[in-house]
């Protein structure tokens, strides 16, 4: 039970992390995603991915779009490498089934 507590508490730092550092506006659902289906490692290894290509001056460090833009591309070559499909498709659950929400008609409007 301690391991596994410990390995949530990784992924709820690096889901931290993420959200504080590169989040542009649009990558939450993501970074959430991201966060809960892959290994925390491998979220290590994009973050350093990034931090490399910051370093040598491939991404405006100031650009937070770029930025973010950079880690998602990161993030998902390597979610695709490990056979991790991070994308939810609309109206379908994590597990793959359709949602239970039902669609009530509209009211015709006077």
């Amino acid at each position: 039970m301690e391991d596994w507590l410990e390995k949530q508490r990784k992924r709820r730092v690096l889901l931290e992390h993420l959200l504080d550092n590169y989040n542009d506006g649009r990558s939450m659902s993501f970074y959430c995603l991201a966060a809960a289906l892959m290994p925390s490692e491998l979220i290590d290894k994009a973050i350093n991915g990034l931090k490399e290509k910051l370093a040598s001056n491939q991404i405006d460090s100031s650009d937070i779009k770029a930025k973010a833009k950079a880690l998602r591309e990161i993030i998902q070559g390597l979610a695709q490498e490990c056979g991790i499909e991070l994308r939810q498709e609309k109206g379908q659950a994590k597990n793959g089934y359709q949602s239970e929400r039902r669609k009530e008609p509209r009211q015709a409007r006077n």
